[in-house]
């Protein structure tokens, strides 16, 4: 008792300051995981994770550290009547009031990719004062102790520990919101984060003095042991440990299959928002739905590219899925019990194998395939919680996958075999052990990407994700990103044409394989290379006008309307317009060849886009050259390429406002009904 109402002298055993910071470590790293996993502000899956966050900074990284912290103090050279006990009010009340303060302080960070200096800052130093604030709880809560604190250290901690956070929520924000925050680098904010916690800790224990109250009679009465705690604190700890470990294997797990789907076909979802960013998992990829594990390169009759009828199926199929949707139940039923369907599955579509003993195509596996081309796409609709008629529109390119971008000079030669092939008749798959993805695309309204945020799935800049859906997908592509550009405008009408008179080059010619490509702009493949005219209509004298024009070449038209003989202000006028159209469009196509194009001087119409034009039923004329190039040509620079003349000819079909819908419909029924 000699102790009593005196300071007691105190040291610190490494050890447990060692132990301290691992477990703050392990706290701090287990919450920024979960926050990473966040992708909105609402529904309760977002809600669960803000909360694990909390529990997990709060009540492991502060509060269990400062118990293991406080473990490390040995008072009165360590006599066991001596040392900290705590009273189990304060103790408890320790623990929910930090969890409290961080829900608030997460709550206000927000969990969108545009980091904003004044929540982060809110965020951080919400943090700060939640960590200095259990620690001056807890130590409260010492029932046998008066502490004496020095005021330089209090500041100093609170200050550590306010600028501390603010950093480390700093750094983790900007690189999640590039999508660069890979499991290396959110540990390494885990260091700061901790730093935060600890540095704060150790500054305060530094400043303060222990006097004694009185010994109580028993150590036990009352009172919390610090051995109690640790057992707290152990039970805590593994169960971060667990989550970091679910985690760890959650990953592997989609790394998997993400290379194992590399090599299967595989059908995608592309959803864009209004903005133009897509919509991808925590992980940065897009949902996916494997179709068939078989590769198709011997299976169908022909190569299976935007050119083969299959294709252009299920290309019709997804403008149509009113059609098709009230089959699914007999499709799955008709491909459960195919004789080829592989038990494993859990009533799973993807175990059907489409080849027979001898390695050689099913005798129905054209409608095999399209069945669970379809079904795929009824899952993925269902992942996102919408119906089968909202999974999107088929993208007109399909991507190799299973492929890694080389340097060397057979990935040069490989490069160059594709670019053939896609002269041919579009992407492929050519290669044994090969993957092939297809897109399904679509746009969303801000509700809709309100709800999808709320379910698990976060949108993201294409420019910041591209990278990652190529890499881990396999993609073999050059530029990911302009793929994905490209899809958010193929969901939208801008890869149609206005509304108004365009001037136009329809250029073909034959094909390796059969049939004939046609020249169409790269960005925009159900698009002619066209030059917008400075007009809306094309009058009745107009049209007499062009009719003199009828098959000239480029030179001879020019020649024609530059003269200016027996002609009247209009058709002059006229004139000029159409010399400075011929004009753009020739340094459009730059090759000598279109000096040959003839004109076709009866105005065409073509589907156009809703928007831009006036009235209530807008159009778009065609004003076109015709032009039959050597088979031997090739489309040069990154504007135009060819596609197949009866994909070309099926998109602009399917763009006439849907009256292909009941056509399609009846062939459905008419085909599907034997089988089903």
């Amino acid at each position: 008792q000699e102790w009593e109402g005196r300071i007691v002298p105190r040291q610190f055993l490494v050890g447990f300051v060692v132990l301290s910071y691992l477990i703050s470590y392990v706290g701090a790293w287990t919450t920024l995981e979960l926050f990473n996993q966040r992708t909105g502000g609402k529904g309760l899956y977002n809600w669960s994770l803000l909360f694990g966050s909390s529990v997990s900074m709060g009540g492991i990284a502060i509060w269990c550290m400062h118990y293991i912290g406080n473990r490390a103090i040995v008072l009165g050279g360590g006599a066991a009547v001596l040392q900290i006990a705590y009273s189990p009010g304060f103790t408890a009340l320790s623990f929910f009031v930090p969890i409290a303060v961080l829900l608030v302080a997460f709550t206000a960070l927000g969990s969108n990719d545009r980091v904003s200096i004044l929540r982060v800052s809110i965020g951080g130093s919400l943090a700060g004062l939640a960590i200095c604030g259990m620690h001056y709880l807890g130590q409260t809560g010492i029932s046998n102790y008066a502490c004496v604190y020095d005021i330089k250290n209090i500041v100093g901690a609170a200050v550590i520990a306010v600028v501390a956070s603010i950093v480390a929520l700093s750094v983790f924000f900007v690189l999640r919101a590039t999508w660069t925050n890979s499991w290396w680098k959110r540990a390494l904010c885990a260091i700061l984060l901790a730093g935060a916690v600890s540095g704060m800790h150790w500054l305060a224990s530094v400043g303060t003095q222990y006097r004694l109250r009185q010994i109580p009679l028993s150590s036990t009465h009352g009172n919390i042991s610090r051995d109690s705690t640790i057992i707290v604190v152990i039970v805590l700890s593994i169960a971060a440990c667990f989550v970091l470990l679910v985690f760890t294997m959650l990953a592997q797990r989609r790394r998997s299959r993400s290379a194992n789907r590399a090599q299967q076909v595989v059908l995608a979802s592309a959803v864009f928002d209004e903005d133009g960013r897509i919509m991808v998992t925590p992980e940065g990829l897009v949902p996916n739905r494997k179709v068939t594990s078989s590769n198709v390169e011997r299976s169908l009759d022909g190569i299976f590219g935007t050119s083969h009828a299959v294709f252009h199926w299920i290309f019709r199929a997804t403008r149509n899925w009113s059609s098709v949707s009230g089959l699914l139940p007999s499709m799955r039923n008709h491909v459960v019990h195919t004789p080829m369907y592989q038990v494993p599955g859990h009533g799973s579509t993807s175990e059907v194998n489409l080849k027979d003993d001898d390695g050689e195509a099913t005798d129905d596996y054209s409608v095999i395939f399209r069945e669970l081309f379809c079904v795929a796409a009824a899952e993925l609709a269902g992942e996102l919680t919408e119906p089968l008629e909202n999974a999107g529109i088929l993208f007109d390119e399909i991507f190799n996958t299973g492929q890694t971008s080389a340097t060397n000079t057979g990935a040069g030669w490989a490069r160059f075999k594709k670019a053939v092939q896609l002269e041919k008749g579009s992407a492929i798959i050519n290669n044994p052990g090969r993957g092939l993805l297809l897109f399904l695309v679509r746009v969303v309204d801000r509700r809709t990407a309100e709800k999808l945020s709320a379910i698990g799935y976060r949108f993201a800049d294409t420019q910041n994700v591209a990278n990652i859906i190529a890499r881990r997908m396999q993609i073999n592509c050059n530029s990911m990103q302009s793929r994905l550009t490209s899809m958010y405008k193929y969901a939208t009408d801008a890869h149609i044409l206005k509304p108004g008179v365009h001037l136009a080059c329809f250029a073909i010619r034959a094909s390796v394989g059969g049939g004939f490509d046609v020249l169409v702009c790269k960005d925009a493949r159900s698009k002619l290379p066209t030059i917008q005219l400075p007009f809306d209509n094309l009058e009745e004298w107009k049209i007499n006008y062009l009719s003199q024009l009828n098959n000239k070449n480029v030179a001879e038209c020019v020649k024609f309307l530059g003269e200016k003989s027996s002609s009247t202000e209009e058709e002059l006028a006229f004139a000029a317009q159409l010399i400075e159209g011929i004009t753009a469009m020739r340094e459009e196509i730059n090759h000598q060849l279109f000096a040959d194009a003839l004109l076709i001087a009866k105005p065409v119409t073509v589907p156009c886009s809703s928007t831009g034009g006036s009235g209530n039923s807008p159009k778009a004329t065609l004003i076109a050259f015709r032009l039959l190039l050597p088979i031997q040509f090739r489309a040069s620079g990154r504007s135009f390429e060819f596609v197949p003349l009866d994909f070309f000819k099926l998109q602009q079909y399917e763009y006439r406002n849907g009256v292909d819908g009941a056509l399609f419909a009846r062939m459905v029924h008419r085909e599907f009904s034997p089988v089903l």
